[in-house]
């Protein structure tokens, strides 16, 4: 998974913990099914071993992510379901552009 999709799924995986990703939201740790908790253990544990300064990115992105109105937050949602089902080589080719963007925005 590239950076977008590690990104996204620690957003959506602490949104879940706080209470936005879900239709019925979890409002404690106990709602979530053993998957979620397991995946939501997962992320925390890789975030806090990310580097001091790339934890603070993650960490100023969910702000951005939790300051979003909650139609967008919703349609963000929507495209990451969608990237999420897309073939392995579509999703491939999705990642080259979103790299080669992201590069040409520096």
């Amino acid at each position: 998974m590239g950076r977008v999709g590690w990104i996204l799924r620690l957003l959506l995986a602490t949104a879940t913990l706080e209470g936005v990703a879900s239709p019925a939201p979890a409002q404690d740790w106990r709602d979530l099914g053993p998957r979620q908790r397991y995946e939501a253990m997962q992320n925390y544990k890789e975030h806090r071993e990310l580097p001091k300064q790339q934890r603070r990115e993650v960490e100023a992105q969910y702000d951005r992510w939790r300051a979003l109105p909650p139609e967008e937050r919703d349609r963000v949602r929507q495209n990451y379901d969608r990237y999420e089902r897309m073939p392995p080589k579509e999703r491939e080719q999705f990642q080259r552009k979103y790299d080669k963007w992201r590069l040409d925005e520096r």
